[in-house]
């Protein structure tokens, strides 16, 4: 059965018209749920194409109010394939002039964290509210919300990568084509997990198999799981999107895992991937859990590693 989901007094930023009863997604909640556990993609509707937090000039003025090392710019022309990393954060002084002159910029910027501003997090939470029944297995299974904007000048290219989150990608203005991937192989799989936690931002070295290609119009929307590679072909418009991603107890247990095992590596030990030894993933999740806390009581963050 589709279920409409809406809005309740969102709070919006001055001079923003208050969105009252709009329909934020539409899915069906057994193929969702079927999908959430099989960890396969599958598309969803959603009603925020006309959301006045998520205009071009709306997010032009919301790039230049975030902190400069939330934005990310680079060049529009790139190549499927950049397995080196991501490009540097904080690169331009007046990020919101680039969104504002895109069509001539040739650029693509992905704004980090959007969330800080409290609209667009009761934006966030409005919409991973409503999936929140339907893929959380127990109460606080959805953690760690984080919000992403993504805009990008005619024929970008977002190269193959992957994310350690799950992701909600809404097109919400022009056109793309998304195409969703899988590993080879469970060796070349892991390899790219390896990297990840080595600095490749997920950047994969081979060009995955590609599974589907879904055509992103304003409107449409995809559910990609955690280590699915994807990436993306931008129409001859500006586009605009925006991606929802959190994490579950066990994709976050999955990290844990995989960071203990980066600083084991660096140790010259050879520790297993996640899932070969349960008992040993729960002490190496619990370390990683006391060492995080422990750098957040003492004031020192690591940056993370996520574009």
């Amino acid at each position: 059965m589709a279920i409409a989901l809406e809005t309740a007094n969102m709070a919006q930023p001055a001079g923003t018209p208050t969105t009252r009863g709009a329909r934020l997604l539409e899915f069906d909640a057994a193929a969702l749920a079927a999908a959430y556990r099989a960890h396969a993609p599958i598309a969803v509707e959603h009603g925020l194409a006309d959301q006045p937090l998520l205009t071009l000039e709306a997010i032009a003025d919301l790039a230049d109010w975030l902190p400069r090392d939330c934005v990310i710019c680079d060049t529009a022309d790139q190549p499927l394939l950049v397995p080196e990393g991501g490009p540097p954060r904080g690169s331009e002084s007046r990020p919101g002039d680039v969104i504002r002159h895109l069509d001539v910029r040739r650029s693509w910027l992905t704004l980090l964290n959007i969330e800080q501003q409290p609209a667009y997090r009761d934006l966030m939470d409005a919409c991973l509210d409503q999936i929140a029944p339907v893929v959380a297995r127990r109460p606080g299974d959805i953690r760690r919300r984080v919000g992403f904007i993504f805009v990008s000048s005619p024929l970008s290219v977002t190269p193959a990568h992957f994310d350690i989150e799950h992701s909600l990608l809404l097109q919400i203005s022009g056109q793309k084509e998304l195409t969703v991937g899988r590993f080879a192989t469970v060796a070349v799989e892991q390899r790219e997990r390896e990297r990840y936690w080595d600095g490749s931002h997920g950047r994969v070295e081979e060009l995955p198999l590609a599974d589907i290609t879904h055509d992103m119009v304003p409107g449409r929307g995809v559910y990609i799981p955690p280590i699915r590679p994807h990436w993306v072909r931008n129409s001859d418009a500006v586009t605009l999107s925006m991606t929802l991603t959190f994490f579950s107890a066990d994709s976050e247990r999955d990290q844990f895992v995989e960071a203990c095992n980066a600083r084991l590596r660096r140790l010259g030990f050879h520790p297993q991937p996640p899932g070969r030894t349960p008992a040993v993933d729960g002490v190496k999740a619990t370390a990683m859990r006391l060492w995080g806390l422990r750098r957040r009581l003492t004031g020192r963050r690591e940056a993370s590693t996520h574009y």
